[in-house]
């Protein structure tokens, strides 16, 4: 797993624990999320993968050892210092100011979707999936990794992190359970597989869930249109230019 250099990213907001992910038990727990977003990346790499919530930038450095073109979309103004951070290390990705639930991409443009510790936070997961997947070409997946409900996990991550999850999600973890069940209820052609994390423990006490939302191939859709990547990149490009200084 690729991490940027020691201090060279800066938190972006609350949530943003990049200082962390060098530290203890804490920097393990956080560094094995993002091994296991690695580990469902399609072996063949990917053409284009978004990352929604990508924060400071810390899984970029990873994922473009994985796709032609790297985006990120978060709400906060920081996109152009990220952009500048990962370059002077020589990691080129867009970034682009915009909510996770009305993103600026074209139907059917991306070929992986990250989430990583996004949905609980997020005031309309339902929303959120519904846009994922609108953007998302047929064949592709999204990669989501999100906290479940545990009384001891939530001890331990207060223990470790100083705060207490609930008390910051908001009942975002179970919107993240219903917004998987309408998923899984509205939406046709859509295979929802789900893991428990970390390795070995069972689905009864796996503090995360690993999900891969995979959309099906259409038959009569062998690969995404051509002008659809055009107009990824030439919002991308507009995006860059939009959070520059």
């Amino acid at each position: 797993m690729l991490l940027p250099p020691r201090g060279h990213l800066r938190a972006t907001g609350r949530f943003d624990y990049i200082d962390h992910y060098y530290r203890g038990a804490l920097g393990l727990a956080l560094r094995e999320r993002l091994r296991w977003v690695r580990a469902v990346l399609p072996l063949e790499g990917c053409a284009r993968l978004l990352e929604i919530g990508y924060g400071s930038g810390v899984f970029f450095y990873e994922a473009v050892r994985h796709a032609d073109l790297v985006i990120g979309v978060d709400i906060h103004p920081s996109a152009a210092d990220v952009r500048r951070r990962c370059a002077a290390d020589g990691v080129r990705v867009t970034t682009i100011q915009a909510d996770g639930c009305v993103l600026p991409l074209a139907a059917s443009s991306i070929d992986v979707i990250v989430l990583i510790s996004v949905l609980e936070f997020t005031d309309d997961p339902v929303h959120c999936l519904r846009e994922s997947l609108r953007i998302l070409r047929p064949g592709g997946r999204i990669i989501a990794v999100t906290p479940r409900i545990h009384a001891w996990s939530d001890a331990l991550w207060g223990a470790f992190a100083g705060i207490d999850p609930e008390a910051e999600f908001h009942g975002g973890r179970q919107r993240v359970e219903r917004a998987l069940a309408d998923a899984e209820r509205r939406l046709g052609g859509v295979v929802i597989e789900r893991y428990p994390r970390p390795r070995p423990l069972p689905r009864a006490l796996a503090p995360y869930d690993l999900i891969v939302i995979r959309q099906r191939p259409r038959p009569d859709r062998r690969s995404t249109p051509r002008n659809t990547y055009l107009d990824v990149e030439r919002v991308a490009n507009q995006g860059a230019e939009q959070s520059s200084p």
